[in-house]
């Protein structure tokens, strides 16, 4: 009987603990982003609002404010848009306005691309992102340096640069956004990456070992491993470098990948720590 009631006390102090770590510790909530409609009559104070929303959940894993490690610095973009904007229409004796330009760099990132950075990793956002969201995201970043002009009405843009119709949906000229393909866990059987992955300790394979990438990478690293291999390849896999981009490429990944996919997949490996 001592010996049982010494067991339950210690699984009692023990339950107790790790519920008062867990209250101790700080919670976060992940909220989607705002749903925008394109056209809607909405100035640019309540876009930015919005836009801010949208930042926080799609692209801050990689962008940043006020840091430029793997992307640039966002926090004087506003101006920064403007200026070069204003260059292109002096060169081109065409019109083309800083919501111009932050609309494309968002559908097109490989239209311009900082000195120093290769935007070849960055999805397009008009593939996962609402014309709606996208207008929201740019107020948000006009709002950067600068003040704030587009309107939830200035749909030309949206149509010209990303083929999205005023509907807030995918357009004739533009891809549907894809459908998620699911938990992240069906994402990497779906895609065969264990075919170069191992996902428990010491098991030897092809590329590196996954178990504890969380421990290794932080979510914005393990973003970029993703989105642009031979960029952040090991030399024990150089290989891989070449390889996995042909690889996902071959089997659809970028095309059938959705924001929320790629969230999942990275918070899932965030979470791998090895312990």
């Amino acid at each position: 009987m001592k010996t049982y009631l010494q067991i339950a006390f210690f699984t009692l102090v023990v339950s107790l603990t790790y519920t008062f770590i867990g209250r101790s510790l700080p919670q976060f909530e992940n909220h989607p982003p705002a749903v925008v409609e394109l056209g809607a009559n909405i100035g640019p104070e309540d876009l930015s609002a919005a836009g801010s929303g949208v930042f926080e959940g799609v692209c801050a894993q990689c962008l940043k404010i006020g840091e430029a490690v793997r992307a640039p610095d966002l926090s004087n973009i506003g101006a920064s848009a403007a200026a070069r904007a204003a260059e292109r229409a002096t060169q081109t004796g065409e019109s083309y306005t800083a919501v111009d330009y932050l609309v494309e760099s968002l559908c097109d990132p490989n239209a311009y691309k900082a000195p120093g950075f290769d935007a070849g990793g960055m999805p397009n956002q008009g593939s996962q992102l609402s014309g709606g969201q996208i207008l929201a995201t740019v107020a948000y970043l006009q709002d950067l340096g600068d003040v704030a002009t587009v309107r939830g009405t200035d749909v030309d843009p949206v149509e010209r640069f990303c083929g999205i119709s005023e509907g807030g949906g995918a357009g004739a000229a533009g891809p549907a956004a894809p459908e998620p393909v699911g938990p992240p866990e069906a994402v990497f059987a779906e895609f065969a990456c264990a075919g170069c992955h191992q996902l428990t300790p010491g098991i030897p394979s092809m590329g590196p070992n996954l178990s504890d990438v969380g421990a290794r990478l932080s979510k914005a690293e393990i973003y970029e491993a993703v989105l642009e291999p031979a960029a952040t390849v090991g030399e024990a896999y150089t290989a891989l470098g070449t390889l996995m981009p042909m690889t996902l490429d071959g089997n659809g990944f970028y095309e059938r990948m959705s924001a929320a996919d790629y969230r999942a997949l990275v918070d899932w490996l965030a979470a791998k720590t090895g312990e």
